[in-house]
């Protein structure tokens, strides 16, 4: 499996919900929203379990789908944030407080 890098640097083919719907695996959605939900307190039923990754133009889950990182990469044309100027800006900054392994990740593709 290519891995598939998000705006932000998460690796969107190492989340579950990518897995489960590149493998069409009804079971791992069912454990995912299981989890998710409890997680996330959110009602996330199986059926949301359907992404392709963050950068593509298929349906989004949840955080995804609104997210403002993917949403200034796109508006730039770019991949992710490793391609701008102005990286780090303050939303990164923020965002690497609560996921710190994805700066590197995108340090690394600079």
């Amino acid at each position: 499996m290519n891995r598939i890098i998000g705006a932000c640097g998460l690796i969107c083919s190492d989340c579950e919900a990518y897995k489960a719907t590149v493998t069409n695996d009804d079971e791992l959605r069912r454990t995912t929203s299981k989890n998710w939900s409890k997680v996330y307190g959110a009602d996330i039923l199986p059926e949301h379990i359907n992404c392709l990754g963050c950068m593509q133009d298929s349906v989004k889950i949840g955080h995804c789908s609104d997210c403002k990182m993917r949403e200034c990469v796109v508006s730039k044309g770019y991949e992710n944030c490793s391609e701008c100027d102005e990286y780090p800006c303050e939303m990164m900054e923020e965002f690497v407080k609560v996921v710190p392994f994805t700066q590197d990740i995108i340090l690394s593709l600079k």
